[in-house]
């Protein structure tokens, strides 16, 4: 009788072992999964990040390039007329 009991505790222990065991092995199965994922999202985020900060650029050298830049001189301008006029 103490031979069946003393198996019955082994496999028992033995049992919850290997349950620990499987379950060790399905979390990390699980965190290595939901480090991919965030890595995933993260880069998800960051090329539509760069996209959009391509985007702004783009608007913004248009925008500038559709200035209309005139330079009109009147006159005032005080450097141009002492460099002509030989007085610095």
């Amino acid at each position: 009788m103490k031979k069946i009991i003393l198996v019955s505790l082994l496999m028992g222990t033995f049992a919850q072992a290997q349950l620990a065991t499987s379950n060790r092995a399905a979390l990390e199965g699980l965190k290595d999964a939901r480090k991919q994922m965030e890595a995933s999202t993260e880069s998800k985020i960051l090329e539509k990040l760069e996209s959009a900060r391509l985007e702004d650029e783009r608007n913004r050298r248009q925008q500038f390039e559709s200035l209309n830049f005139s330079v009109v001189n009147d006159g005032s301008s005080n450097s141009n007329n002492n460099l002509n006029s030989g007085t610095l």
